[in-house]
């Protein structure tokens, strides 16, 4: 798969730059590099910890495990092949703010990379954290002042732009507390529980908003998307079931899929949840890029730790706006 990709980004970079076809084939690439990891490295993998440890389960989890490194690295590398084949179409053909996002965004991905290898330190934290939130804000806004995309589905998106921005600043509050000492850093804590939940909460609403705009755009509705419709009510009634009967499994299982800590509640979860899977697929035929950028924002999680899925979080965001995969003519 990589292998693949960095051959097509290689074959559109000769003399005609990169298009659309590039662009628009990474992004895909993106997206199910991200499925694939939610699915295996963040929810199958943490489930095998609930399995018995005697063989053959212990082979099995070994195996599942050594899968999911592979797809977390793997999403990785598809989002600086993403990023590099963005940087260089904005260079022809973006404005710039577009430039200045993917520089920000691009410092972000060499940060991530770098803290593989050498000690975090607080400043390089800081600094980090301020840009991470800082590409997601300004890629929101660009997202929410475009026209021509169902208005409730782009609403969604800055909701998820802004949680993306909530995540490292409620680190950043808690930073600061732990700065001030356990005596003077109580209210910081606080602060930065709060600033948490607030970013939980606006990525539920962010999936519910997404989810109800291509819902509410698809007119008439025909037996696809009927079938699409009972899917996403699966998925609600799977996720309720969940939670009612196996609360602590679900709790920490949720965590450690899509980083919700149990502040929003399991039935709005669910709500949120069936309302993504029903639209997503409706809200693609109006407005693809925005329904991919989504998805990938949606399957990157909330605040998890890791650089790889932040940044893809990120390049969602960017993904996002309907001329991030346009064809350049015709721009």
């Amino acid at each position: 798969m990589v292998a693949g990709t960095g051959a097509l980004v290689r074959s559109q970079l000769g003399a005609s730059g990169v298009g659309r076809e590039t662009v628009d084939r990474l992004a895909r690439w993106l997206l199910a590099a991200v499925a694939v990891d939610l699915i295996f490295t963040r929810f199958v993998v943490r489930l095998a910890i609930f399995i018995p440890k005697g063989e053959p389960w212990a082979t099995a989890g070994a195996v599942l495990g050594r899968v999911g490194a592979a797809t977390d690295a793997l999403v990785a590398i598809v989002g600086l092949l993403l990023l590099g084949a963005l940087l260089v179409r904005a260079g022809r053909l973006g404005r710039g703010a577009d430039r200045a996002i993917l520089v920000a965004l691009s410092v972000v991905a060499a940060g991530g990379l770098a803290l593989v290898y050498l000690p975090p330190s607080p400043a390089i934290s800081i600094v980090l954290d301020l840009l991470v939130a800082a590409v997601a804000l300004a890629a929101g806004i660009r997202v929410g002042r475009e026209g021509g995309t169902p208005v409730v589905a782009r609403i969604g998106l800055v909701s998820l732009a802004l949680a993306l921005a909530l995540a490292p600043l409620g680190r950043l509050v808690d930073l600061a507390g732990l700065l001030a000492g356990a005596t003077d850093g109580r209210s910081e804590a606080a602060a930065g529980l709060a600033i948490g939940a607030l970013g939980q909460l606006a990525f539920v609403l962010g999936a519910a908003f997404v989810g109800l705009g291509g819902v509410v755009s698809r007119r008439p509705f025909d037996r696809s998307s009927h079938r699409i419709a009972v899917l996403g009510l699966v998925a609600a009634l799977v996720v309720l079931s969940a939670g009612a009967r196996a609360p602590a499994m679900w709790g920490a299982l949720a965590i450690w899929s899509v980083g919700l800590g149990g502040t929003v509640p399991t039935a709005a979860v669910a709500l949120a949840l069936g309302l993504a899977v029903a639209g997503l697929p409706m809200l693609y035929r109006r407005a693809p890029a925005l329904a991919i950028g989504a998805s990938i924002v949606l399957l990157s999680g909330y605040g998890l730790a890791a650089s790889g899925l932040v940044l893809a979080g990120l390049l969602g965001v960017v993904l996002a706006r309907s001329d991030a995969l346009a064809d350049p003519v015709t721009r």
